[in-house]
């Protein structure tokens, strides 16, 4: 089977999973659509492969994003693990924009976002720890207190990209998306990187569009992206419909 799937692969550009579950099929005909599904996801999750949007795939031209964290982040997630393993969470820090941008960030800032009600619980825990931990400042209070390596606990937004990795790192698709909040991600960062930030991002890496613009409406942004992107970019967005 595993000569058949990279066959198909090599031979399809862009394939649906009823497509890819016919040609399977092919060869073992007692194969299940639950083999199918979890076939086409390691695919995915090995950047063999990126789906466009709901049974519509692509074999993929780019990677999957991937930022290897620091020192520090890595020991929070793990103490946050250890100690609230059901805990939902999120993480990612200010220095991973600095494969996009222009303008280097000097001080870094460590972003830990919680599900509703949990916030309070895992700030508690790491203000044990940790000297410069805020709870969801805003931006008078975090330019008042951040530091060297600030910690801001947060809310997770409900319906936001899943995580991916050991940490439970943020997906670039959110961190995209959350440029345009009216949060701290989006007033942190100048605007005027915003362009290289997305046009980078979109041509390094797959980017799962429909993921990205299903948070998007769930943020309130859907448009005010589109229109950046349409008017300010060079990137030309996928027909999603």
């Amino acid at each position: 089977m595993k000569s058949s799937v990279k066959d198909y692969i090599s031979n399809h550009t862009e394939f649906t999973t009823e497509e890819f579950w016919k040609h399977l099929r092919n060869d073992t005909p007692e194969i299940a659509r639950s083999t199918v599904y979890n076939i086409l996801k390691a695919l995915r999750d090995q950047g063999e492969i990126v789906q466009k949007k709901r049974g519509f795939f692509k074999v993929a031209g780019k990677k999957n994003y991937a930022y290897a964290l620091s020192d520090t982040a890595r020991a929070i997630s793990n103490l946050i693990k250890e100690s609230y393993p059901l805990v939902n969470y999120q993480i990612w820090e200010l220095y991973q924009m600095n494969e996009f941008v222009n303008h280097l960030i000097a001080r870094n800032t460590i972003f830990i976002e919680v599900e509703n009600l949990l916030d309070e619980t895992v700030f508690n825990l790491l203000f044990e720890k940790y000297p410069h931990v805020l709870l969801n400042p805003g931006e008078e209070e975090y330019y008042k207190y951040v530091g060297d390596e600030t910690i801001i606990v947060r809310k997770l937004i409900s319906e936001a990209p899943a995580s991916y990795g050991e940490y439970n790192q943020t997906s670039l698709e959110k961190l995209l998306v959350d440029l345009f909040g009216r949060g701290l991600s989006g007033r942190i960062i100048s605007r005027s990187e915003y362009r290289a930030i997305y046009e980078d991002s979109f041509s390094r890496y797959n980017i799962n569009q429909e993921r990205m613009f299903r948070y998007a409406r769930r943020r309130g942004n859907e448009k005010r992206i589109k229109e950046f992107i349409c008017k300010e970019t060079n990137i030309v967005l996928e027909d999603l419909k």
